[in-house]
């Protein structure tokens, strides 16, 4: 029986990641860095040391990654000031309904606090939350199951009844790793062989997410 939800956040409850592909690429353009497509999606469900650690294996060790993150998150924060903050099908109807079902929610995501609390603000969904879990507050970057063990313990539930629900080959490895039900969602990831045999379930959005609170 599921006693709590653990939700990824950019790309599995807001549509970001197209995002932050484009806004990675054009901060390495306009910093005369070439962060092409394969690279982005290495750094995909990851918190910053993981982006990081990511960049410094492509650019070597003395790679500014500082400056192309600032810059990134800057062209971020402009966009979503300008057209607002997508969110992906089936959230509300989700959070209603665990919140109807007396279930916890907690957010376990790789973006920094301040950022990942004030999108749920922004969406006007930080009261369904019990709490969150957050890429600054954790020493190891998924795939590490550390975030979502730590969600778990937030939630005081055991992680074998604490469901995932990821959108990133790195999310659900992390959630598989952490004993939890993992369910992805994918986004621009599509799932392959190996995320196939680790996730408890593949669905094309969150509405479906739903009845499986009944059968996991």
């Amino acid at each position: 029986m599921i006693e709590a939800v653990l939700f990824d956040m950019d790309g599995l409850m807001f549509d970001t990641e197209r995002m932050y592909q484009t806004t990675w690429q054009q901060a390495g353009q306009q910093l005369g860095v070439c962060m092409d497509q394969a690279l982005v999606d290495r750094m995909r469900g990851r918190n910053r040391a993981g982006c990081e650690a990511v960049c410094r294996e492509a650019f070597g060790p003395d790679f500014d990654f500082d400056a192309v993150h600032r810059r990134c998150r800057a062209l971020m924060a402009e966009w979503i000031q300008r057209d607002g903050l997508p969110e992906k099908p089936g959230l509300r109807p989700l959070l209603e309904e665990l919140r109807r079902r007396g279930i916890p929610a907690v957010m376990a995501t790789s973006t920094t606090r301040v950022s990942a609390w004030g999108h749920l603000e922004r969406a006007g969904v930080d009261g369904f939350f019990a709490g969150a879990v957050c890429g600054d507050e954790v020493s190891r970057s998924k795939p590490d199951p550390e975030i979502f063990l730590k969600a778990a313990a937030l939630a005081g539930k055991a992680p074998e009844r604490c469901l995932v629900l990821e959108d990133s080959p790195a999310g659900v490895r992390a959630g598989a790793a952490a004993g939890c039900p993992t369910v992805m969602v994918p986004d621009l990831t599509a799932p392959d062989e190996e995320l196939r045999a680790l996730a408890t379930a593949i669905v094309p959005s969150l509405h479906e997410v739903i009845p499986l609170l009944d059968q996991l």
